[in-house]
């Protein structure tokens, strides 16, 4: 197979993650490219264009006003990127990135077409996962993070496994079992990548050049960051229940992972 699936260490989830983004760029950017970036493109337009600029050395009623706008117009816009953008371009660019790391054929249609069928269970499992980390929070602190870490990988079990709800958020704890460490370390290489590169692109003095360079970087690092999510999450479960072994006996048709473990009983 062209990508390693079996139990995989840190820089090797890292180096699956740049070769899926690298050879399936330009359908992924596609995906992308449907919602997502006209959708930032759009609505960073728009906080530039109402959102009124801060007086050099303003008045606290002044600096109250300014904040009150950029709120009025910045928190819609949020919402909706929330509840509807990132939950379909998510799941299209999930399910391609898994579809591709098992070496099926993607195309942008069936992408999200996958997407939009599984964006309310999405939706309502992301509810149900933060509401379990802010209970956590309001409790004690130390349960919030740790279900933080427990439910992680619910959006790839909605997207690729069809599980929804509280039986996707146990299937998510299964799977992070005894490998909380290495996705703390992964999703903070992917968290300062991510925030140097926005940061770099922030700097660009003129706004409207800013707000659609910015938009189309996000959304080349949501594919990166979804591909080295995707290929910790096969690394979990070839860790967890031998779904490499699985992938083998299917390609040579023995019946079950164990054949391939332990061998043929010679007669």
């Amino acid at each position: 197979m062209r990508y390693t699936i079996r139990e995989l260490k840190l820089g090797e989830i890292l180096d699956q993650a740049v070769n899926l983004t690298k050879d399936h760029f330009g359908v992924l950017i596609g995906i992308t490219g449907i919602l997502l970036i006209p959708y930032n493109v759009i609505g960073g337009l728009i906080q530039v264009s109402m959102i009124p600029r801060m007086p050099p050395n303003p008045t606290p009623e002044q600096a109250m006003a300014v904040s009150f706008a950029a709120l009025r117009v910045s928190v819609p816009i949020a919402l909706v990127a929330v509840y509807v953008i990132a939950p379909i371009t998510n799941a299209a660019v999930v399910y391609a990135i898994s579809s591709a790391y098992l070496e099926k054929p993607i195309s942008v249609g069936g992408s999200v077409k996958r997407a939009f069928q599984r964006l309310l269970p999405l939706i309502w499992t992301w509810i149900l996962v933060g509401l379990a980390i802010m209970g956590g929070m309001i409790l004690c602190v130390v349960p919030g993070i740790l279900a933080a870490f427990w439910f992680a990988l619910a959006t790839q079990v909605v997207v690729i496994e069809g599980v929804a709800g509280i039986a996707a958020m146990k299937r998510s704890k299964q799977l992070m079992a005894g490998n909380i460490g290495t996705f703390f370390v992964l999703g903070l290489l992917v968290g300062l990548v991510n925030a140097g590169i926005i940061f770099g692109a922030s700097l660009i003095p003129q706004p409207h050049v800013r707000v659609v360079v910015v938009s189309v970087v996000e959304a080349v690092l949501t594919i990166f960051a979804s591909a080295a999510f995707v290929a910790f999450y096969f690394s979990c479960r070839c860790k967890h229940e031998q779904f490499d072994l699985s992938l083998l006996a299917q390609s040579v048709g023995a019946e079950t992972p164990a054949d391939l473990a332990g061998g043929a009983t010679p007669q």
